[in-house]
């Protein structure tokens, strides 16, 4: 399963009115509360409640950027940013600047909001743009992507755009849905059906293994420093649940929030059966 596109590709456009309709069902619906994530929660050892599996991928970014933030105001960009939980709280945590960015004209303001209700606004903004055409932007320190390394057109074209904007010595982020490299033949026909299921329903562009997104990395001079497989600590559906979701999100029904629920429930397929993973990887850009 080396294609990273078997399904037309997802203009900007697409995306952009994909969360422009869904973000507020996301956080209505999700469960996040005040952590305001739109991310997946991680249940792993030691997490004992949503408030701290919905933060659990904000402490492992924070983790992952504080050895080279080493002064307060250091610039961290959030690409792909949500509606700013994640930037807001890092902002507090690291005492660093952040810049948020994220393809959304809903998410931008909700964010900016978010900002200002927190007091943040000096210390966190938020922009609204396309990694393909990235508006100009002060260098980076350091910088993240939760679950939005998907939606960009390539891993190259991702990359390139990184190591344009962060800084040699800088760290690089990624926590996102990855492609299994080694699905049995004997599986792989319907393995294609549910991934393919997964990028129309989430209008992802670029799901790749994570041995190819090392590659296009190192490309551009990004070397990898570490790498967790956090598969194991998502949690899905009761299995009869998921069976009755998965047949009733068949029907080829024309709301955003439908195809969000067809993509999600065929994910969680995906993650069951082994066919795709959820992995955080962390770079260093040594220019």
């Amino acid at each position: 399963m080396s294609e990273s596109r078997k399904v037309p590709e997802a203009s900007v456009d697409d995306i952009a009115a994909y969360y422009n309709k869904n973000t507020r069902l996301f956080l209505d619906l999700g469960g996040s509360g005040d952590v305001a994530a739109i991310h997946r929660a991680i249940w792993a050892p030691g997490v004992t409640n949503k408030t701290e599996a919905f933060n659990y991928l904000n402490v492992q970014v924070a983790h992952a950027l504080q050895a080279g933030i080493k002064e307060q105001g250091a610039h961290v960009l959030d690409l792909g940013c949500g509606v700013g939980g994640t930037s807001t709280w890092l902002a507090s945590v690291l005492n660093a600047d952040v810049t948020g960015v994220t393809i959304s004209a809903e998410q931008q303001k909700l964010a900016t909001q978010r900002a200002e209700q927190l007091g943040l606004s000096n210390r966190v903004r938020f922009v609204q743009g396309d990694f393909a055409a990235m508006p100009k932007l002060e260098a980076a320190d350091a910088a993240f992507a939760i679950e939005s390394f998907v939606h960009a057109r390539s891993a190259d074209t991702f990359f390139e755009m990184a190591a344009r904007h962060i800084k040699p010595g800088g760290c690089l982020v990624i926590c996102d849905d990855f492609l299994n490299s080694s699905i049995p033949n004997q599986e792989q026909g319907a393995a294609n059906d549910w991934i393919q299921r997964f990028q129309r329903g989430w209008h992802l562009n670029n799901l790749v293994t994570p041995d190819q997104t090392i590659t296009s990395a190192s490309r551009v001079g990004f070397k990898l420093l570490h790498a967790s497989n956090l598969s194991a600590y998502t949690r899905s559906f009761n299995p009869i649940v998921l069976f009755l979701v998965s047949q009733l999100t068949r029907l080829p029904l024309p709301w955003a929030y439908w195809q969000n629920m067809a993509g999600g429930t065929a994910l969680q397929i995906c993650l069951r059966r082994g066919w795709t993973q959820y992995h955080v990887l962390v770079w260093q850009h040594e220019g």
